[in-house]
């Protein structure tokens, strides 16, 4: 990933065309910031759907769960009325003769009409008596409206069970299904059941029994469905689905009921089922003790968000080609004389140095153009001049071939010196020629730049013995440099003014005017270090700081000094040179640093 990374810079950077890198610069500043805002914009506002969502919902529950509430409380009040109504207790636990049916039917048309008016909830289904069997009007449940039925029948006994362990108001069972036999309709009811007493004895006289159609609530809970696909559920207590909204969607969803009640039960406000995410809210109905929950897909909540963004999107998209067009229209306005300019400055390999035409305006362009010719102008006053450096160079070099018979016609002479001085018998003579005329054939060294350090060597021992000659006093020569270091290449006239600045600053400057000059060399990492060091009355710490620096060398240090470390630094490079280590009255020893070069090897420019 980063050598493509890398690849792709480089391609941007330093191979593609200004124009394009423009148009890239351009994309990047302006569409990238654009492309993240649409998606910063949409996540703001998918996060305030949701929000307003869950409040829209919420809300719409608590109003659903209110009016439930309501309707549960009036049947559980009806419920209560009828459990402890006076005239109806007394009327169930009459003893009339089985034969008495005048008396019977009174009793029956009275409670039927007291209990007629208790139930007169429209949203009842049924409502059904379970008293002593004198009373009984009819065996069999199911039919719409107000049955009375015998308390010692199958269905009494099975209310009775589950009554048995209830201590609240009024217990109500799951849905199920009762059918009418005469017209053989089948309904689901939730039923509500609790017991009548007798007071103050508080007995249990018979059992109530309240239906409630299923399909009510399920057109209730509905209300809450705010956008297509949500779902609304009603569990009891126990877990149980009292209601539901749809429950195709249900299943198409594969969320299961206990799913949903452990999340309510962690608090949690989304539930995931096959991958879907989908958002939970919930209210409890008080009266019940039931809790109405609504179930709705995330992707539905962002529909609208979506639509949004994709509005946004497309906006984005004829936006960005119209700025990419005016853009490259721009782009290619801003470069037109930078390409113009390229393409002259390339025809320059063609000895094309003819002045640009300056642009109109005074932009970076006009300043680029106007100093392209004058750089233009100052190459064709170079090349003139170099033509005429190239007529004069001829000339000195036949000059200089002319002047190379001046160092032969000097050795000759002086050889003839010496011949003469034998003849005559003058040996000191003889032998001061001799070395003069070696001291000036290493000296001159055929013209090279570079001599092998036995050469150099050998220079400065020519040189102590003229200078012993000419003084009365003897300077001592100690050189301590291994053979195989002696190969190595040194610039021509390094050594001799050292050594000649130690002769005539240093010894000759005491008393005596005698004393020893020692050369060591050594070799380490590929660098050749060469010490001279003389017993002369040597510098003091301003003499020192001086000859650190080169520019600051006077004449009484010699020109010499200053030229060699010139020199090493242009030849060498500028981490070589020469430095100086010196005590008043004791001696100084000049250091020098190059590097290691055999005569066979190039030198280093």
């Amino acid at each position: 990933m980063k050598k493509l990374m890398q690849r792709v810079y480089t391609l941007l950077a330093y191979r593609t065309h200004l124009t394009t890198k423009l148009l890239f610069s351009y994309a990047f500043l302006i569409i990238i910031p654009l492309l993240s805002l649409t998606f910063l914009s949409y996540a703001h506002v998918s996060r305030i759907l949701i929000r307003q969502f869950q409040d829209s919902s919420e809300l719409s529950l608590q109003q659903t769960g209110m009016y439930l509430d309501r309707i549960l409380q009036e049947i559980i009040g009806a419920t209560r009325q009828a459990a402890y109504h006076k005239t109806l207790s007394e009327i169930y636990q009459k003893n009339a003769p089985t034969g008495q049916l005048l008396m019977l039917y009174q009793d029956y048309q009275t409670a039927s009409g007291i209990l007629d008016s208790i139930f007169s909830s429209g949203d009842l289904y049924s409502a059904e008596i379970f008293v002593n069997g004198k009373f009984t009007f009819s065996n069999s449940r199911g039919m719409e409206g107000l049955s009375f039925i015998s308390l010692d029948s199958g269905q009494a006994q099975m209310l009775d069970g589950h009554l048995k362990d209830f201590r609240g108001e009024i217990l109500w069972l799951a849905p199920h299904v009762i059918e009418e036999t005469v017209f053989q309709k089948e309904t689901v009811v939730i039923t509500g059941v609790r017991y009548m007493k007798v007071m103050p004895s508080y007995r249990n006289i018979g059992i109530i029994t309240v239906n409630i159609p299923q399909q009510l609530l399920n057109a209730i809970i509905d209300r809450t469905s705010t956008l297509p696909g949500s779902i609304s559920l009603l569990f009891d207590d126990s877990g149980n689905v009292m209601s539901v909204s749809d429950e195709t969607l249900l299943e198409n969803y594969g969320l299961s009921t206990g799913l949903i009640m452990e999340s309510i039960a962690s608090g949690l406000l989304s539930v995931t089922a096959k991958n879907d995410t989908m958002l939970l809210t919930h209210t409890p109905v008080s009266s019940a003790g039931w809790t109405l929950v609504s179930v709705t897909p995330y992707d539905k909540v962002l529909e609208t968000g979506i639509e949004a963004r994709n509005r946004m999107l497309l906006t984005m998209l004829l936006v960005s080609i119209l700025f990419l067009a005016a853009a490259g229209f721009t782009s290619r306005l801003v470069t037109k004389n930078i390409r113009f300019l390229a393409t002259r400055m390339k025809e320059v390999q063609f000895h094309n140095y003819s002045p640009i035409p300056v642009p109109a305006g005074t932009d970076e362009i006009s300043d680029l153009v106007s100093s392209y010719n004058h750089m233009l102008n100052k190459i064709n006053t170079y090349a003139s001049s170099q033509y005429q450096l190239g007529i004069a160079l001829k000339n000195s070099e036949l000059k200089a071939l002319q002047a190379q018979i001046n160092p032969h016609f000097l050795y000759n002479t002086l050889d003839l010196l010496h011949w003469l001085a034998l003849d005559y018998g003058a040996d000191e003579v003889s032998e001061i020629v001799s070395l003069l005329s070696r001291f000036y054939k290493l000296s001159l060294n055929r013209g090279q730049d570079v001599i092998s350090l036995q050469d150099a060597l050998s220079h400065i021992e020519v040189y102590i013995r003229l200078q012993n000659f000419r003084f009365d006093h003897p300077v001592s020569l100690d050189i301590r440099v291994p053979d195989d270091i002696r190969k190595y290449g040194i610039l021509n006239l390094v050594l001799q003014p050292i050594v000649e600045n130690a002769v005539l600053h240093g010894i000759q400057e005491k008393e005596s005017q005698t004393g020893t000059i020692t050369i060591s060399a050594s070799v380490q990492e590929n660098i050749l270090s060469l010490a001279v060091t003389d017993d002369g009355i040597g510098m003091t710490p301003a003499q020192l700081e001086a000859l650190g620096n080169p520019s600051a060398i006077g004449a009484s240090a010699g020109y010499g000094i200053r030229n060699i470390m010139e020199r090493i630094q242009l030849y060498y490079g500028t981490e070589y040179g020469l430095t100086y280590q010196s005590k008043p009255q004791e001696g100084t020893t000049a250091f020098l640093k190059i590097p290691c070069l055999e005569m066979s090897e190039e030198p280093i420019l």
